[in-house]
């Protein structure tokens, strides 16, 4: 699983998130995207921030918009 920030910062954009933060804390929470390793506890954390800052949005839906626009899933199959 990769996260990507200029992902996360389009899906935030395109679905008004994020609008009751300043510059500064939008900044440190595309920071923390960029600093941490793609897992649901880190996607629930950041999700949790976004929404802290969000109108009328719930973890459960800014969770879904993040991994449907900033997380890419790649499976490894080992063959025989």
């Amino acid at each position: 699983m990769t996260g990507s920030v200029s992902s996360a910062e389009c899906g935030t954009r395109r679905h008004d998130l994020y609008t009751r933060g300043d510059n500064e804390a939008y900044a440190r929470m595309l920071l923390s995207v960029g600093a941490s390793m793609p897992s649901y506890e880190n996607l629930y954390l950041i999700a949790k921030d976004i929404c802290v800052h969000s109108v009328d949005q719930t973890v459960t839906n800014i969770m879904y918009l993040l991994e449907k626009y900033a997380v890419s899933k790649t499976f490894e199959i080992e063959e025989e």
